[in-house]
């Protein structure tokens, strides 16, 4: 399937940090992806460690009473339990690499000081990997666009629970808050050999 982007942005790796959005074990064990999520999510995390991008890591955490939860607990439950992982060990990241951001609702900015966090290091730009592409992650691209963030959403390094709803969020997010590019096409822009501009068209498969 190919999406349109409305917007030409280029990445540069020095204006940008990485959010990993929920990459919990609670949440990846619903997926029959996951490990292709796992997989392309890591290796742009490695690639952003390397070059010196700093890598966030939304979790939603432990609540040791119900109405901590608010009306998540509505829609979804209790949520992660207390001994489930911040982060997926699969992505083969060490804990002083990640900065995590413990999140009260869908969105990465909520309840926390990520906007402050990245004004300070100077980064107006991030690339989102992760679950879920409909919900979580087009919300947070969402979040940023509006506090003049710019977002690059990456398609195969995000999933949701079906096919149908990834593909949903990445056309809204290609139509009104991000840029939609690939694993690729982002390591390439990583390393510094991307051409100009991303392609207007992705083809997401």
């Amino acid at each position: 399937m190919t999406f349109m982007n409305k917007v030409h942005w280029t990445l540069d790796p020095g204006r940008c940090a990485l959010l990993l959005h929920d990459l919990q074990p609670h949440y990846l064990e619903r997926l029959s992806d996951r490990e292709s999520v796992i997989a392309n999510a890591g290796q742009i995390a490695r690639q952003c460690v390397r070059q010196g991008v700093p890598v966030f890591a939304s979790q939603v955490p432990w609540t040791r009473e119900i109405r901590e939860r608010g009306l998540m607990m509505d829609m979804w439950g209790r949520g992660p339990g207390s001994s489930s992982p911040a982060l997926d060990p699969e992505l083969g990241l060490a804990e002083h690499e990640v900065r995590l951001l413990a999140k009260r609702s869908y969105s990465a900015f909520c309840g926390n000081d990520f906007e402050v966090s990245l004004r300070r290091l100077g980064k107006d730009s991030i690339i989102i990997a992760g679950v879920y592409t409909s919900i979580g992650c087009y919300l947070s691209a969402a979040d940023a666009f509006m506090r003049d963030i710019r977002v690059f959403l990456v398609s195969d390094a995000s999933a949701d629970f079906e096919l149908t709803d990834h593909l949903a969020g990445l056309a809204a997010a290609a139509k009104t808050c991000a840029r939609v590019v690939t694993t690729a096409q982002t390591l390439e822009c990583l390393r510094g050999t991307a051409r100009p501009a991303f392609s207007h068209r992705i083809d997401v498969c």
